[in-house]
């Protein structure tokens, strides 16, 4: 296992490459809202392109350039988005343990001594869809349970469940519901995962040079620093 460093915790070129991914994910956020990409299932949910960027911000420059990518899209979500403040609100909640997710993905990847950017992307995502579904139960337990209440929240979706042949009862509702938003997130994460990977394996990626260092997930692979340090 390799230790993790001391210093400064964000290099210039982590801070370009915050104020790049930052705006790119609230640009294809504004492009996912203007699609309608919601789930079909629970169509208060929605597909967000937005997050390839973070995700890329997370393999490109580390796991703390992608949260504070996060709290920047948070930020002009909670001037711009959707839903304000419920939607930007879940949407950092989901980012934050997305991303401790794939911090522990790839420490789990960097002890084995993983060296095949495929395996160590599976392995970061694989944690991080975990995490992400799991975590995400509790806030939305207290939406649907608190907040929009579970009758009306059932009633909403007695519709699109019927359709692939599942009824909601009010002795069922709250569990289905659940399961489900957990595969939507998922999915989600599994959907941005698939493209970010594309990018990343582009041979101009992984020999791009910031402030004369490497791609984070390049070096990590190579063994040359330590998966909790950015660039």
């Amino acid at each position: 296992m390799r230790n993790i460093p001391k210093g400064k915790l964000l290099s210039t070129a982590s801070v370009a490459g915050v104020a790049v991914f930052s705006s790119l994910a609230l640009a294809l956020t504004g492009v996912s809202q203007a699609l309608g990409l919601n789930f079909p299932l629970i169509p208060y949910l929605q597909f967000d392109l937005g997050e390839v960027a973070i995700l890329l911000a997370f393999f490109i420059f580390g796991p703390v350039p992608a949260l504070v990518s996060s709290f920047i899209e948070f930020a002009g979500l909670m001037v711009f988005g959707q839903q304000i403040p419920i939607g930007p609100l879940f949407k950092l909640f989901a980012l934050l343990t997305t991303i401790v997710g794939l911090w522990g993905g790839a420490l789990l990847a960097s002890t084995a001594g993983v060296e095949d950017l495929g395996k160590f992307v599976g392995t970061s995502v694989g944690t991080g869809a975990v995490v992400r579904a799991a975590m995400m139960t509790v806030p939305n337990f207290y939406l649907i349970f608190f907040l929009y209440g579970l009758t009306t929240i059932e009633g909403f979706l007695k519709a699109p469940f019927s359709l692939v042949g599942i009824g909601l009862t009010d002795a069922n509702a709250l569990g289905v519901i659940l399961v489900f938003t957990g595969i939507f997130n998922a999915i989600q994460l599994l959907f941005v995962a698939a493209i970010s990977y594309f990018v990343l394996r582009v041979p101009a990626v992984s020999r791009i040079k910031m402030a004369g260092q490497a791609p984070w997930f390049t070096l990590v692979l190579k063994g040359n620093r330590p998966f909790a340090e950015p660039l």
